[in-house]
């Protein structure tokens, strides 16, 4: 998949494709060639994946400081 297409791709899709991935490769039956070309795709997709959920903790980190609070659901500290 070309890179800009994996720029786009969700955490969700991302997961999804890591799971078919492994599932083949789990499977044994693809070739030395095919069993390396997986394996890069999952390395990969791993990396989508980390930097989706690094995308999701740098917002969640910013709407926490922007209301004071390190923690949102602590009703002491929020004064909810």
């Amino acid at each position: 998949m070309p890179e800009s297409k994996d720029n786009e791709m969700t955490y969700e899709a991302s997961m999804a494709e890591l799971r078919q991935t492994v599932a083949k490769l789990s499977e044994g039956k693809a070739t030395l060639d095919e069993s390396l070309k997986l394996y890069e795709r999952g390395v990969e997709l791993v990396a989508i994946c980390e930097k989706r959920l690094n995308e999701v903790t740098a917002r969640i980190e910013a709407v926490n400081k922007a209301n004071g609070t390190t923690d949102p659901l602590n009703i002491s500290e929020s004064g909810v």
